[in-house]
């Protein structure tokens, strides 16, 4: 695949990560207060968000240590494995609940942009479902062939503990910058982004009203 691509599929992995992380801050603070399914969905898209950036994020790290000679092409492959072994799961939750929140957005409100973003978060949904059920096992096996052994790295590297440092050292690095982040971007979202003005006494006392109408058994 050509180089420029790469490049923009990561640039563009990359901005996605930032406006989630900024789509969940704005209402960071009421999902917070309100909790429930809400604060969920508040979740659900934090944890899309950092795994995004930390992808990308393991992604630079990996080139840069392969390119200046830091870590083989081995160690560079089994830092992405391990990456998205710890990924996929979050990955898949998280992914569940956006789009059967969507979905449900779609059916009440309606609208072209409604089910169009339900009919994207299910593409991605499955995308990401079928990569798991295809890729996961193999991603695991040379995991764990290379901890455990068995790879060819015994033959390339007399200091086998060193090597398995330098991924567990890229990987860990990656996921604290994307978790980081994710954080810094909510926090400070949230932080500009102002509560709803607490209701008026006079919108308190016909909320109150109307809950004792309903309340009145009917003759």
């Amino acid at each position: 695949m050509n180089i420029a691509i790469l490049v923009l599929i990561w640039l563009l992995n990359f901005g996605i990560s930032i406006w989630n992380a900024y789509a969940v801050g704005k209402p960071w603070a009421e999902a917070k207060a309100v909790g429930g399914w809400q604060r969920i969905m508040a979740w659900s898209g934090a944890v899309m968000s950092a795994s995004g950036f930390t992808w990308c994020y393991l992604i630079l790290l990996g080139v840069i240590g392969y390119k200046f000679e830091f870590i083989t092409a081995e160690q560079l492959e089994v830092a992405l494995n391990l990456g998205y072994i710890l990924l996929i799961p979050g990955i898949l939750l998280s992914g569940l609940m956006i789009t059967l929140d969507s979905w449900a957005r779609a059916f009440r409100q309606g609208g072209f942009m409604n089910y169009g973003v339900a009919i994207y978060n299910t593409y991605a949904q499955i995308h990401n479902t079928y990569s798991a059920i295809t890729s996961f096992g193999g991603a695991f096996r040379n995991v764990s062939d290379f901890f455990g052994g068995s790879s060819s790295r015994s033959k390339d590297d007399e200091d086998n503990g060193r090597a398995i440092f330098i991924v567990i050292l890229l990987v860990v690095a990656a996921l604290a910058a994307g978790i980081l982040s994710t954080m810094f971007i909510i926090r400070r979202t949230a932080a500009s982004t102002p509560l709803p003005p607490p209701p008026s006494r006079e919108q308190f006392e016909d909320s109150a009203r109307n809950v004792e109408r309903s309340n009145r058994p009917t003759q």
